[in-house]
């Protein structure tokens, strides 16, 4: 009897591992990569859809103990079945918004799909995500940048993390600690996923780049790099709210590398890169966060994907010719102007040669005639007296600026759809406070409108125009994704609206409120670029 119960009880086990192993094959959520198996798991959109999760899956080499401040290199293989069933790090940096360990381990690629991974459907068109927060802070981890909202629309959604600030920035400019890591992270994760998006039911020639701030510099400087004759990684990008035009660069990377070494080990005299990639590599990575902060920020490198210099490639239209949807929200820096320096107002009263942006090259004495001009272009009187003309001038010379010349140099190129998200819903989080003479939606706050954050959850909570805008927005981004076209078709969500392409004299753009309007010459644009290319000289390097 007892030998039959024992018989009974391992078959049992046989049949209960033969179903667990059977079930996990066919649900879809076990994906066989060439470095080894991936468990994911099933979530649901907004209306109700599964689709399928595979989240911190490696897409490099942990850079830690011998790999830090060293180029990427492919992740070797591991044994049984790894866990990608959620999110627990995120690169390293000084504040984690949701818990998640802050970690040097971080090269780890998001796959969210609609779409049962090993299944026969047609491929689907992929939004490959490159998160913002200047280079030094964010993620895309699930809870940054959770895609219920998307995943109602037939789209593959990736996202990934990339080295930040003295992690993956800092540079000797050589071989022994090169530029731009974290720029060629996110090249390597492009990279994964071109051979590997398949897997999940994704079509690697339909891959659509979008980032925002630092994130929307970082996919510009991606297309600089796919010029002609390039690798072909993507088909198209989305750039929101940055341009590498802003001059957003490391000052003197070398001697801030070295002066980064000397501070974390006072007794480091030598000027030999080697060695001072020895005490970099030993240091505790709190104290290099700490105390190397300068030492961030890409540069301009001597050869390669990051060797062109903004400006000049687009004026040569030598860049990789790519639709490409691109814009900013209506006030991005109204921050600021809440509740203003009252030294920094009255300095730029006293020298508009201050007024002229800080990347565009343009002789001193010049600069002082270029910002006087400027300055009627924003106010009657002066900016201590008129803090909305203030306003308007810091957005435009910290963010819109760059982003219209960008527009206007690549309009003849390639088709090109500008907006201004000039909205304002309470999903966006932008300031409740109104500035005379300036816009209302802040930096960063359409992301609320594209991204589940948990700030936004559950949408019943929001007034119904903000769950429209969101609605449409998700839309209008996706049908870019599908089609390179925003609006392909009259579709009743958009009230029948067509988003043409823009022009280089006017700048035609979309208006994206709830009233879905076109117009011309967004924030004087005709007349700041009037006084700004009356003065400038080469070299041509930033706006």
């Amino acid at each position: 009897m007892a030998v039959l119960i024992g018989r009974y009880s391992l078959l049992m086990t046989l049949s209960i591992a033969h179903a667990v192993i059977t079930d996990t094959i066919g649900d879809g959520t076990l994906v066989q990569l060439k470095e080894g198996k991936i468990r994911g798991h099933i979530l649901k959109s907004e209306n109700g859809k599964d689709y399928y999760a595979f989240q911190e899956i490696p897409y490099a080499a942990p850079p830690v103990g011998k790999n830090r401040f060293q180029l990427p290199k492919k992740v070797e293989k591991w044994q049984g079945v790894l866990n990608t069933t959620k999110n627990t790090k995120i690169c390293y940096q000084a504040v984690s918004r949701f818990g998640l360990e802050i970690s040097e381990d971080c090269l780890f690629v998001n796959v969210y799909t609609p779409l049962k991974p090993g299944s026969k459907s047609k491929k689907l068109p992929v939004l490959l995500w490159i998160h913002g927060g200047g280079l030094s802070s964010e993620s895309s981890t699930y809870e940054y940048s959770g895609p219920k909202y998307i995943m109602d629309h037939e789209i593959i959604v990736v996202t990934f993390n990339y080295r930040l600030g003295p992690f993956g920035f800092t540079t000797t400019e050589d071989d022994i600690i090169p530029a731009n890591i974290g720029l060629k992270d996110q090249k390597f994760a492009i990279k994964w996923v071109n051979e590997n998006i398949h897997l999940f039911g994704g079509d690697p020639a339909k891959v659509t780049l979008v980032g925002e701030s630092s994130g929307s510099l970082s996919v510009s400087l991606h297309v600089l790099a796919q010029k002609n004759g390039g690798e072909e990684l993507f088909r198209g990008a989305i750039m929101e709210s940055g341009s590498p035009l802003v001059g957003f660069e490391q000052k003197n990377p070398r001697e801030e590398a070295f002066n980064c070494g000397r501070t974390l080990d006072r007794n480091f005299r030598s000027n030999d890169t080697g060695d001072l990639l020895k005490v970099l590599q030993e240091a505790p990575a709190a104290s290099i966060l700490k105390e190397c902060t300068k030492a961030s920020g890409s540069i301009i490198e001597k050869e390669g994907d990051f060797s062109y210099a903004p400006f000049q490639t687009l004026l040569e239209g030598n860049f990789g010719k790519v639709p490409i949807l691109l814009g900013f929200n209506s006030e991005e820096f109204i921050w600021a102007c809440i509740d203003p320096d009252e030294d920094t107002v009255i300095a730029l009263d006293e020298d508009p040669g201050r007024l002229v942006p800080t990347g565009i090259n343009i002789s001193p004495e010049n600069k002082t005639i270029a910002g006087k001009l400027l300055r009627e272009v924003y106010t009657k009187t002066s900016f201590e007296n008129d803090i909305g003309g203030y306003c308007r001038w810091n957005s435009d010379s910290m963010m819109n600026i760059h982003m219209l010349k960008h527009a206007e140099l690549i309009a003849p190129q390639v088709p090109t759809y500008l907006y201004v998200f000039s909205y304002f819903g309470e999903l966006g989080q932008s300031p409740s406070e109104i500035i005379p003479g300036a816009g209302r939606v802040a930096h960063a706050a359409e992301l609320h409108y594209m991204w589940d954050d948990g700030s936004n959850s559950d949408l019943s909570k929001f007034p119904e125009e903000d769950r429209l805008t969101l609605h449409r927005f998700v839309k209008l981004w996706t049908n870019f994704v599908k089609y390179q076209n925003p609006t392909p078709s009259h579709d009743p969500l958009l009230n029948g609206f067509i988003w043409p392409t823009t022009d280089s004299e006017n700048l035609r753009y979309f208006n994206f409120n709830d009233t879905l309007e076109v117009k011309e010459n967004p924030r004087q644009f005709k007349e700041v670029r009037s006084v700004l290319d009356r003065y400038l000289e080469p070299p041509y390097i930033y706006y």
